[in-house]
């Protein structure tokens, strides 16, 4: 897999809107409702630093769920002799470790693509008093679930800049830096992951990240200077919480649609059908709303995307992988923004003032989509079927957003950025191509 290069990059066109809304994505042909628009992979990657302690467990690379559907099921379900129906129909996957430490794979192909991009600058080599594994127990003490990234997702960048033969990845990185600070400016200090609260904490856990990349003494440590200082370090964790997106990968979700997919009786079928009801029911009453293994990527296409409270496109996961489908929810025209929503759809069905709110706490925007600019005369009406307290909401959220937790990462689409791009036009029209920039 090539990290860096998009796919199906033809099919749409990355503008300039200017300073105030960045880069926005744009239909270059028509496509229906349910059609996949592009297919791609992050250019970095990492699972939540949670993950182990909860244990998911899932590809240290591609972030693949590692159990069985049925493994996955008992856990999370709390019953231990759970037995899922038609289990033939299982993914069984056999894994590797790699050689050096703890870290799983998937395959050899995982195991070495991590190799080559970032892990041999950040294998710890099993010693659990390395500084990283300070860093990342630091991490979680700050950041508990939800979370919105990961201080894993940082240093994978700042190695994979390292480690690569040529300077695209620098450039990329920088890239989106540069165009978040643009677009945001000085509200960068208003950012939930920036609060004085945490601020000790992160001064220490750049200061932990100095060291450790001083210390490798690797000739091309100029290449991540710029991010080894505290206002670029705040601007990549800002930027991060802001512009990754959220990935979420299960075996029983796999497992689920294969047996959505069996040829069965109609007896057969509705007791199948009630079968997983009963089990998503009996996994969401032990573990609430953590059914997934979840982290977080960059993506250059998805991550042009701007917000919509009433979106055209989705994000999915559905190759059990940190491969992005960016699917259409209804027929988008030639020409047409696609936009997603950085939302979820219970927070999209509250009402104007309690959206902004949360938008501008967590991604610095004020959101002038059609559904907002629609409710004007009436920001503080919910939608008809919204019946909960949202002031309590509000409240709730904004405690979580204090721990460090923020709801942000369960939509986790991004605000615009740009990439590697074409100039075709002199009115800032551009256009992706695939880049070749294997590390």
């Amino acid at each position: 897999v090539n990290m860096a290069a998009p796919a199906e990059a033809g099919y749409v066109q990355v503008r300039d809107l200017g300073d105030a809304q960045g880069r926005a994505l744009f239909a270059v042909r028509a496509f229906v409702k349910g059609e996949v628009i592009i297919r791609e992979c992050p250019l970095a990657a990492a699972q939540f630093c949670w993950n182990k302690t909860c244990k998911y467990r899932a590809c240290d690379h591609c972030l693949r769920s590692l159990e069985t559907a049925t493994a996955m099921a008992r856990r999370l379900s709390g019953v231990a002799d759970l037995e899922l129906p038609h289990s033939e129909l299982e993914e069984k996957i056999v894994g590797c470790k790699c050689l050096s430490c703890a870290a799983e794979y998937c395959s050899e192909d995982c195991r070495a693509q991590a190799w080559q991009l970032y892990h041999q600058t950040l294998c710890t080599r099993g010693d659990p008093n390395h500084i990283l594994v300070h860093l990342e127990e630091s991490w979680k003490s700050i950041h508990h679930p939800p979370e919105t990234t990961s201080i894993t997702l940082i240093l994978r960048i700042l190695a994979t800049c390292l480690q690569a033969e040529r300077d695209e990845y620098v450039a990329l990185f920088s890239d989106f830096c540069n165009v978040y600070s643009r677009v945001v400016g000085d509200s960068i200090v208003h950012h939930v992951l920036l609060s004085r609260k945490f601020a000790s904490q992160i001064d220490a856990m750049l200061a932990w990240i100095t060291d450790f990349f001083t210390n490798l003494k690797h000739p091309a440590t100029a290449r991540i200077a710029q991010w080894l200082t505290p206002a670029g370090f705040r601007s990549l964790l800002a930027m991060l919480g802001t512009n990754g997106s959220g990935i979420g990968t299960s075996s029983i979700a796999v497992f689920d649609r294969a047996v959505s997919r069996l040829d069965l009786g109609p007896v057969d079928r509705e007791q199948t059908d009630s079968a997983m009801d009963q089990l998503y029911e009996i996994m969401e009453e032990e573990s609430g709303g953590f059914l997934d293994c979840e982290g977080s990527g960059l993506y250059r296409l998805q991550s042009t995307c701007n917000h919509s409270c009433n979106p055209n496109a989705e994000c999915t996961f559905p190759e059990n992988s940190f491969i992005l489908h960016l699917v259409a929810l209804r027929d988008i025209a030639v020409g047409e923004e696609i936009n997603i929503s950085y939302i979820d759809e219970d927070m999209r069905s509250k009402s104007r003032n309690v959206r902004q709110q949360y938008l501008a706490t967590n991604y610095l925007f004020q959101c002038s989509c059609s559904k907002c600019t629609d409710q004007i005369a009436c920001p503080d009406q919910s939608d008809p079927d919204t019946e909960e307290d949202e002031d309590d909401a509000m409240e709730d959220d904004a405690e979580d957003d204090e721990q460090g937790a923020g709801a942000a990462a369960a939509a986790g689409p991004a605000r615009p950025a740009v990439r590697v791009i074409h100039k075709l036009e002199e009115d800032q029209d551009y256009m992706f191509e695939d880049a070749d920039l294997e590390a």
